[in-house]
């Protein structure tokens, strides 16, 4: 087999017949096919053409050796010049910047001032009652068919602490089961956007002589933030409450706060 090399893109096209005429690569016509030599060379033939104007396979093959060789080392080089970059890079933001990341990491997301509680306060609902460290606001929600929705929310996934409280009121039932009230619950908290890995425990519990089920577990945000929660569910009649906080995943002062609101839960 020989080997056309194109006067524009310098690759090469297999010579399969004295009928190529265009780049196998760029589509371009070559300045010199077999028509245009047979002119000048009318008593040969297309092996003797291939002869001369072509390159020998085991040519074309050293050709292509020797590409693929420089390709890798530059690829290596590139490899080794940006490794170098980031390694210097990190090297000048650990000098300026290593203690306070070290700290930031080290030091629980939640403040721990946030766990005396003089400063907590009262928030009543419709059916529960708790002691929080954070004031809870009303947040927009759209009731479903059947069912009346209202939620209250204070603090951000900023502040390392999210406290919750769901209301939700059947229109269609005058009683709904605890059990499945709380799987329930469960269930939307894993469909919520950016959830993965969602993993939980749950035991029953009693409130003032009432039964309620408290729900420990843990999941991943958005495929890099891992969360703990404790979510607190309790009906009466037609109605389900969930008292959720989340905090960040090991947290110890995040999971004290977890479970002194959990604790402080009364129901109305």
């Amino acid at each position: 087999m020989y080997y056309l090399k194109c006067g524009y893109c310098a690759e090469h096209s297999p010579l399969k017949s004295e009928y190529i005429t265009f780049c196998d690569h760029c589509s371009k016509k070559f300045p010199f096919n077999y028509a245009d030599w047979k002119v000048q060379h009318p008593n040969s033939t297309f092996a003797a053409y291939e002869m001369e104007i072509g390159v020998p396979e085991a040519k074309y093959e050293a050709i292509m050796k020797k590409r693929r060789r420089q390709g890798f080392d530059l690829r290596k080089k590139t490899a080794l010049i940006t490794s170098i970059v980031v390694l210097i890079a990190c090297s000048t933001l650990g000098a300026y910047y290593g203690p306070a990341l070290v700290k930031m990491f080290q030091e629980p997301a939640v403040p721990v001032t946030m766990l005396n509680t003089d400063n907590w306060r009262t928030f009543r609902g419709n059916m529960l009652q708790i002691q929080t460290p954070l004031s809870l606001s009303p947040v927009s929600v759209k009731d479903q068919p059947n069912m009346r929705l209202k939620a209250f929310k204070g603090g951000s996934t900023g502040e390392g602490l999210v406290i919750r409280m769901d209301e939700v009121v059947y229109l269609a039932d005058n009683y709904i089961g605890l059990e499945l009230a709380s799987k329930e619950a469960a269930n939307q908290l894993s469909r919520e956007e950016g959830v993965s890995q969602f993993t939980y425990t749950e035991k029953p519990v009693i409130i003032l002589g009432q039964q309620a089920i408290l729900q420990h577990g843990s999941y991943i945000y958005k495929q890099s933030s891992p969360i703990e929660f404790n979510s607190l569910v309790a009906v009466k009649g037609g109605t389900r409450v969930q008292l959720l906080v989340t905090h960040r995943g090991n947290d110890e002062t995040g999971r004290k706060i977890a479970e002194k609101v959990m604790g402080s839960a009364r129901l109305n």
